[in-house]
């Protein structure tokens, strides 16, 4: 299957070490069987509950708009971990417009399938991300075709992820 409009894949955009130096944030979140957390959110989500983001978290959201990813500086931070039971639980859907017009998901981790369904239902388009590997979504890939985490391996992961969203 085709590549949904919109959709851009970068591999490696994120280098090994900030990959590292991500991962050991305190904000990431870590799923433990007895405390569940899918995301953490950092910054404007429309009056939902979410956290100041850290410095860390504006600096790659200039860092990004200034290389041409955004239009404007991102104002939502995600910072996910997509383990087991939670991973399953978050279905095919299409986007909340509240997360603006551009978002960019940056994989933390390797082996990370990400599947995109056409407005028919009939067949998916999905990608392989490792770590460092981003894809942004705009248009029809956000508004018009589904997408969801793919968990895969031993543990039904979806690995852990960072997001970027701007209005």
């Amino acid at each position: 299957m085709k590549r949904p409009p919109g959709l851009k894949l970068y591999p490696a955009l994120l280098s090994s070490q900030d990959i590292h130096n991500i991962l050991q944030r305190p904000e990431l979140p870590q799923s433990r069987p007895e405390c569940p957390q899918l995301f953490r959110l950092f910054g404007d989500f429309g009056g939902k509950e979410a956290s100041t983001p850290s410095p860390w978290m504006l600096e790659w959201g200039t860092r990004l708009q200034e290389q041409g990813f955004f239009s404007t500086t991102p104002n939502q931070y995600r910072l996910c971990d997509w383990i087991g039971d939670l991973s399953a639980q978050f279905k095919w859907h299409i986007d909340n417009k509240r997360h603006g017009k551009e978002i960019l998901v940056i994989s933390l981790t390797d082996q990370r399938r990400i599947g995109f369904r056409p407005p028919t239902g009939r067949g998916y388009y999905s990608v392989e991300l490792n770590a460092g590997d981003a894809y942004l979504m705009r248009g029809a890939s956000r508004w018009q075709w589904e997408h969801c985490v793919l968990p895969s391996g031993q543990s039904r992961s979806g690995g852990k992820s960072f997001i970027l969203s701007a209005h």
